[in-house]
């Protein structure tokens, strides 16, 4: 299919930066044959290499140099490293709730990220306990829980002194509902 389109107001090499531009930004231009002659530009799809490409929609490669792990050990290593770069967000975001910190000392920056990573291990280790109530959930939209809504969940129960008349009680923790209650069960945690 050949496609002529003329232009009269750009020049030659305006219309062929305007068309490279414009391949360029949509990351097409493999896709394309195209040429400007005589203020046209001719263009015509490059049909076998879009079909090529439709075949492998979807597809990846992943390169492995160690033997021992197989094709389907690669694979889930791979696909495993979603895990790490979740653990990196977790880290860099508020869901650890780590106070931004500047090092002034070598001990001090040691310190803050053996507690950034014990504060991490603590909220995998959580994960895993808590996957049956994850498991039961759902999938997708429908979903109730998530780590954030056990965080607020469990943010709900207090500890505060209880005046009664001219007594104090010091210390005392609001009971868990339900929800609260499975969690504290499946954390294996005693209030």
């Amino acid at each position: 299919m050949d496609k002529r389109v003329r232009s009269r107001r750009l020049t030659q090499d305006k219309l062929a930066a305007s068309v490279g531009m414009v391949l360029t930004k949509y990351h097409t231009g493999k896709f394309v044959q195209w040429s400007v002659e005589g203020g046209r530009l001719v263009w015509q799809l490059k049909q076998e290499l879009i079909e090529q490409e439709d075949a492998m929609d979807g597809c990846y490669i992943i390169r492995n140099e160690v033997p021992a792990l197989g094709i389907s050990g690669a694979r889930d290593c791979y696909k495993d490293l979603i895990h790490v770069e979740q653990a990196f967000r977790n880290l860099k975001t508020v869901w650890l709730e780590m106070r931004p910190f500047y090092p002034h000392r070598d001990d001090r920056l040691q310190a803050h990220v053996f507690v950034c990573m014990l504060a991490y291990y603590v909220q995998w280790q959580a994960m895993r306990m808590l996957e049956p109530l994850f498991a039961s959930d759902g999938k997708g939209k429908n979903r109730q829980w998530t780590w954030a809504r056990v965080i607020e969940r469990l943010k709900a129960i207090r500890t505060q002194p209880l005046r009664i008349g001219g007594t104090e009680i010091p210390d005392v923790i609001s009971m868990p509902d339900t929800d609260q209650q499975r969690i504290l069960d499946l954390l294996k945690v005693k209030l």
